[in-house]
């Protein structure tokens, strides 16, 4: 599920419920912020939302690597927080961490990514800065183009982006708005939340 939207500002509710309703009361659940890094307050957040059903474990730089990957060994839900992507990437790069979020993906446990996070699993995302537009790389785990935060007007700059790019033809462009997620699985793809989404 990659989507986008405010968590503490309550953007992803419904979002957060179709989180909730994936795994049975005591699933483990395990939230990377690196992205705001590891905000105490996005931390609480997300506990305050997770932590009655799930049991939740929050890797973190001061935790180091090895907490990191058994969380990931162990994780039945993994939440990808927003923020910086290239932050988050570059935090998984460098403990190696993306082949331990593939061989998670492989055994079932679902990912759930807002923002920074739905950017990094995508196999490319439309970075915007201002009114400048940039196709960036993504861990290709979504086969997808992706545009965050998107609104009707940005929407269509990436799009004209996107019609240039060489994979534009084999991988769709999908740009989601706030309080909005797409959910893939398998060769399926569903709209969850308030959010509009344009593809």
């Amino acid at each position: 599920m990659i989507g986008g939207g405010d968590l503490r500002e309550g953007d992803t509710h419904l979002i957060d419920e179709d989180v909730l309703s994936l795994k049975p009361e005591g699933s483990t659940f395990v939230f990377f912020g690196f992205a705001a890094q590891d905000s105490a307050d996005y931390a609480d957040a997300i506990t305050a939302v997770y932590g009655d059903k799930y049991a939740v474990a929050l890797p973190t730089v001061a935790k180091g690597r090895e907490f990191a990957i058994n969380a990931i060994k162990s994780a039945d839900i993994i939440y990808l927080g927003g923020g910086d992507t290239e932050q988050l990437m570059r935090g998984f790069a460098q403990w190696g961490l993306v082949e331990y979020l593939r061989t998670a993906i492989d055994r079932g446990a679902h990912v759930a990514a807002m923002s920074a996070g739905a950017q990094a699993l995508s196999a490319w995302y439309v970075h915007e800065d201002a009114n400048t537009f940039e196709l960036r790389k993504g861990w290709g785990f979504v086969p997808l183009g992706v545009l965050v935060h998107a609104t009707p007007t940005s929407y269509d700059k990436a799009k004209l982006l996107w019609s240039g790019h060489e994979m534009a033809s084999a991988c769709p462009l999908v740009a989601i708005g706030e309080g909005a997620a797409w959910r893939v699985s398998g060769s399926e793809a569903s709209k969850v939340g308030l959010g509009s989404i344009w593809k």
